[in-house]
């Protein structure tokens, strides 16, 4: 995603803010709407939802698309079987995509058996506006075609497919990466708060905010050109040798805001990955650029890499990305997932330590470790605990 683009729209959604505003309100009036009305243990369940849903305007009807009237129908009919189904889309301790694929997977199952023929409309659309109306600082509002065409005019990499679970994935890391930017804009928050009464929703996260820019790329905004050339990203490559350090402990109490720290990790994080992967493609031989693939943003994390790429003869390379704005020695986190893969792949493992990372020139030297990661763990940070009964429980008294 080129940054300075991105930047350029910001400005121009500024400009032509109170404008949008109008015609896009509604969205905020939908999230406060259900954060009031929302309640899953409702004696009448279908009643509760219909009135939940019924500020939901063009996200959830329009032209020949109607999830909410659908869904609805089918509560008349099925109200504890829905009921279950919501439950489970909102249990944030299970995976996301995972929640997602199931929900619309047994409603469009369960209005087969109630309307044989007929389409359900639980789309991915659909399945993320429920998400995000329930949780609107953690999720964002999804279109398909809106999402094509932001990634079109911002010159992402990724490039969406419908129907697929993985496009939504890159949807929402690609809006994290937007709402970095907006949250950077002091004067555009408080003009969104300022605009903001009793009958709508504040994002203090700027949830909605973000999606509603990206909506407006899509519909209201164009920039020609750029006013001044877009710094050129850039790696340097340094020859570095490296030893483990073991860690001294010091046993002493501190206060670490571990949620700040992760989110600007996750920003800082997702502008290194970005880099290799541009890197990557300029250095291969031009047949293998298609092949180089940004898989923990199609894929999410958990794979044990970042970036799958080629070498020069074709033979897949597996990279894990660490970037940290600090020196070559500032400490780095290894999962347990990417020290795995690293013992599998051997050979064609690498980790990229990006070091000296310079977020607006996009710049940054690194180094390669490439192969098992074994030598290099020798901190641990946490242990995962898992437990099982040994017998069967017995009650005290």
């Amino acid at each position: 995603m080129n940054r300075q683009l991105l930047r350029e729209y910001i400005a121009q959604y500024e400009a032509k803010f109170d404008e949008i505003g109008l015609k896009e309100l509604y969205k905020w009036r939908a999230a406060k709407q259900f954060q009031e009305h929302w309640d899953p243990s409702a004696e009448n369940f279908p009643k509760m939802l219909s009135l939940s849903l019924s500020k939901t305007a063009n996200l959830m009807g329009s032209g020949n698309y109607w999830p909410r009237r659908v869904i609805c129908e089918i509560a008349e009919q099925e109200p504890e079987a829905v009921r279950r189904l919501f439950l489970a889309l909102f249990d944030e301790e299970d995976d996301v995509f995972e929640r997602v694929d199931s929900f619309m997977q047994e409603v469009k199952a369960l209005h087969a058996s109630l309307a044989p023929g007929k389409k359900s409309y639980q789309d991915h659309r659909a399945t993320m506006v429920y998400l995000s109306l329930r949780f609107p600082d953690q999720y964002y509002f999804y279109k398909y075609e809106m999402f094509t065409t932001f990634c079109k005019k911002m010159g992402c990499d990724f490039v969406p497919r419908a129907g697929k679970t993985s496009t939504v994935r890159a949807f929402l890391d690609i809006a994290n990466s937007v709402r970095d930017e907006i949250r950077s804009n002091n004067n555009l928050l408080k003009r969104h708060k300022d605009r903001i009464g009793d009958s709508e929703y504040f994002d203090a996260n700027s949830h909605i905010l973000t999606q509603d820019f990206i909506y407006a790329v899509t519909e209201y905004l164009h920039v020609d050109e750029l006013p001044l050339p877009a710094p050129k990203p850039k790696l340097t490559l340094r020859q570095v040798s490296v030893d483990a350090v073991e860690k001294q402990y010091q046993f002493k109490g501190r206060y670490v805001d571990y949620a700040a720290r992760q989110k600007h990790n996750k920003r800082i994080g997702d502008s290194g990955e970005e880099l290799v992967l541009q890197y990557e493609k300029d250095h291969c031989a031009p047949r293998y650029a298609k092949r180089i693939k940004h898989v923990s943003q199609s894929q999410g994390d958990g794979l044990g890499y970042d970036i799958l790429s080629v070498d020069e003869r074709g033979k897949e390379k597996y990279i894990e990305v660490k970037t940290t704005t600090g020196d070559l020695e500032r400490p780095f986190f290894i999962t347990g997932s990417e020290l795995e893969w690293s013992k599998k792949a051997g050979q064609q493992y690498y980790l990229y330590r990006l070091y000296n990372f310079d977020a607006e020139k996009m710049t940054a030297d690194f180094f390669i470790l490439q192969g098992d990661l074994s030598q290099y763990c020798n901190n641990p940070v946490e242990f995962e605990v898992s437990l099982k009964p040994k017998h069967k429980e017995d009650d005290v008294e």
